[in-house]
C-alpha cells in the first residue's frame, strides 16, 4: 500500500476552488499537481465566458477568473521559491 498525501480538495463554485490549500506545505511535485489541476479549472471556465460583457454573468465569470490568476500566480511563484 502506497503512502501518499491526500491531494487538496478543490471545491468549486465559478469553476474556482472556494479553499485555497496551504502551498507553503506543498512540496514540488505537490505544487505541479494543483498547477495542472488550476490550469484545467481555468480552461473550463475559458469555454464558458459570458458573451455579454456589460452584464453581471460577466462581472461574476471576470471576478472568477481574475481569482484563479491569482492563484496561479502564487502557485508558479512558490515554485520558484523552491528552485
Amino acid at each position: 500500500m502506497e503512502n501518499r498525501k491526500k491531494q487538496p480538495e478543490l471545491r468549486i463554485q465559478n469553476s474556482v476552488p472556494e479553499e485555497e490549500p496551504d502551498i507553503l506545505g506543498m512540496d514540488p511535485a505537490e505544487l505541479k499537481d494543483y498547477l495542472a489541476r488550476l490550469y484545467a479549472l481555468r480552461k473550463d471556465l475559458d469555454s464558458r465566458e459570458p458573451g455579454d460583457e456589460e452584464s453581471e454573468e460577466y462581472d461574476d465569470w471576470a471576478d472568477a477568473h481574475e481569482d484563479l490568476e491569482d492563484r496561479i500566480d502564487e502557485v508558479l511563484d512558490r515554485l520558484d521559491e523552491l528552485k
